[in-house]
Parts: structure tokens; sequence; C-alpha cells
């Protein structure tokens, strides 16, 4: 037996356009591809519309065609500030307009996006990296507290848990450490043995790559690696954590993720670091010494002994602590941004991407200004 067809009739009734629904309005029947566009010719007419009443107590069928009508008419109506009654509609059709609603207009969203000056966009832009260099400053407050707690022998977490990111943060991070100080170590010495042999000072490529590894250049791309590396597993772990509500559930146990979760991975990775950064300088000089044996015929002999006169405790101890500072940054950073990402799979990308960013940021900044410290100290 075939459905009744769609049938409608639209009538005035003083200011009120009143609408009369029939039969099957589903996307099977035959649907009446006018009715929507008479709908909103009714209000070019000269007559005053104030209302709108749809009756569908006659329709025996209906599917999503005819709520994209309603949802059309409803929007339209609104535009023209005219009262649009969905009291007579039935039920679940009510229930799902009203959800619709709930969701913002994205062409409106859109348009206020456009709208906004350049002003109001840098503004925003510096708001919003104000709010999240203060959030990080109160997470380095909150691990900070956590530090002390276990320092008192107050902090409770595994001491398993530890030896892990230990292990996870150096020995398994060795490889790529090596070759990447190796292959910075030689293009140093390329360059600077392109600039001695035109003094004839060639013998000095070991004081310039030895120094320069020593003190900061094993340390910032050994902390840049970690960034990467460490600090976006760091995010990606909590993230996944807090997404799962593992946190929470950490909390409601009575436990402090900040000495549960956070703690551990920054004592490994200011453990870390520092010993990473000194294999670093030796992988760095030893690319230097690989440049220098094969263009400027310098035996290794020769090399090493430049480096050990031009090498002293005060570069060592530099590149050791300027290692220590960038491991705390990458775990505090990564932890951080772990933490406060969203509930969603999305979130936790953004926030691994954006913790490695931020780390790599602020070790290029702290580089900057140790640097300088030291030169003001004599270091």
């Amino acid at each position: 037996m075939d459905s009744p067809i769609p049938e409608y009739n639209i009538s005035h009734n003083n200011s009120m356009l009143d609408i009369e629904m029939r039969g099957d309005w589903s996307l099977d029947s035959n649907f009446p591809e006018e009715f929507e566009y008479e709908l909103k010719h009714q209000f070019n007419k000269k007559t005053k519309i104030q209302s709108v009443n749809i009756r569908m107590l006659q329709v025996t069928a209906w599917n999503s065609a005819l709520l994209t009508v309603i949802l059309s008419l409803s929007e339209f109506c609104e535009q023209h500030q005219v009262q649009f009654d969905l009291s007579q509609l039935p039920l679940e059709m009510n229930h799902l307009i009203k959800l619709s609603e709930k969701i913002p207009s994205r062409k409106l969203k859109d348009r206020q996006q456009t709208s906004t000056s350049f002003l109001h966009n840098v503004g925003s832009d510096v708001i919003a990296a104000v709010k999240d260099v203060g959030d990080v400053i109160e997470f380095i407050g909150k691990a900070g507290v956590a530090f002390i707690a276990m320092v008192r022998g107050k902090a409770v977490y595994r001491s398993s848990d530890t030896w892990l990111i230990m292990q996870q943060t150096g020995a398994e991070a060795v490889p790529i450490v090596s070759l990447l100080n190796f292959l910075v170590g030689a293009i140093l010495g390329y360059i600077g043995a392109m600039q001695l042999e035109k003094f004839g000072a060639e013998i000095f490529i070991g004081d310039m790559v030895g120094v320069a590894m020593t003190r900061e250049i094993a340390a910032i791309i050994t902390g840049i690696i970690m960034a990467g590396r460490s600090g976006a597993a760091f995010a990606a772990q909590l993230g996944t954590m807090k997404v799962s509500d593992e946190i929470d559930a950490l909390r409601s146990m009575g436990l402090s993720p900040m000495e549960f979760l956070v703690l551990p991975r920054m004592i490994g990775m200011m453990l870390m670091m520092p010993l990473l950064a000194i294999y670093a300088s030796f992988m760095g000089i030893l690319g230097g010494a690989l440049v220098a044996y094969a263009l400027l015929n310098i035996s290794l002999e020769q090399y090493i002994g430049v480096v050990i006169n031009s090498i002293g405790l005060n570069d060592i101890f530099a590149g050791i602590f300027m290692s220590a500072v960038f491991g705390v940054i990458v775990a505090v950073v990564g932890c951080q941004k772990g933490m406060s990402c969203g509930n969603s799979a999305e979130a936790v990308g953004a926030s691994t991407t954006s913790a490695v960013v931020t780390a790599t940021v602020i070790i290029f900044i702290c580089a900057a200004f140790l640097t300088v410290i030291y030169g003001v100290l004599g270091i």
C-alpha cells in the first residue's frame, strides 16, 4: 500500500501564517520542492506576518528532509523577528530542534572571527601567551612543592617509576644523542677549518670545538632532542591519562598527581640530562677530530692535546648546570601540557605539539640568559 502523498495548505489568519501539513513527508515520498520556496515567498507579500504556526496532526511519516525545512524556516523567522510556534509539532521533532539550537552557528562564528580587527587578534594572542606563561609558572611552583616534599621524605611516588624514566630518557636516548652531536661537532669543525686555514691557525680547531661543545652546544642540542623525544612523550602520556580519567582516579585515592606522576619524570630528566650532555660533548669533540684529521691532517694526539688544554673545569660545570636546567624545563613543560590538555584525542595531539615548541623556545631563551650570566661572572 502506497503512503499518502505529502500535501500542505498555507493560509493567512490576520497577522499569523498558518501551515497545515498532511501525508508522508519522508525522503522516499514525492517531496514537494516548491514548499520551502512558497513559505519564504509569503514574507515578501504586503501582509505583515508576526507569527508562524505549523500543524502536522495528519502527517503519517517524516524524516530529516522535513526537519531540515523546518529548521531553515525557524532560522528565517528569527532573522525577520517573527514568532515561530513549535507547540503543535511532533514531540520527537521538537526535541531535535531544541538540540540543534544548542550547537552554535558556524556561519556566525566565522563571521565573528573575520570581523575582528588586527589589534584584537594580536591582543588575544598576547593574553593567551601570558596565560600560558602563568600556567607554567604555577605548575613550576607545584612541582617545587612536590620536590620539597620528596626531600623531606613525605612525597608519595614509586621509585621504580623513577628508574624507568631514567632508562627511557637516558640509555634509550644515547643513539640519537650520539649521532646528532657527532654531526654538530663535525659541522663546527668544518666551518672552523675553513676560517682558521686562512690564518694558518688550523691547530686551534680543537680549542673552538671543545669549548663550544662543552659549554653550550652539547647541552642545547641534547635539550632540543629531549624536548622532541621525552617532552612530547610526557605530554602524550599524561594527556592520555587525563582523557581516560586516570588522573582524577589518583586524586580520588588521595594521591597527588604532582608527586606520583610529575616528580619521577622531573627527577629522571634532571639526573640524566647532565650525563647525556657530558657524553654529547665527547661525541661532538670526536666529530671535530674527524674533520681535523681528514681536512687539516692534524693527528688525533695533537687534537686531543689542544682540547684538554683549552677546556677548564668552569667550562665543564657550566655545561652541566645548563643541561640540568634544560632537563627540568623539558620535564615541567611536558608534564604541564599533558595535565592541562582537553578531554579529546585532538587535544592530546595539540598538547604534545605545544610541549615540544614551548620547551624548545624556553631552552633557547634560558641558553641566552645563562650565556650572558656566565660572561658577567667570568665563568
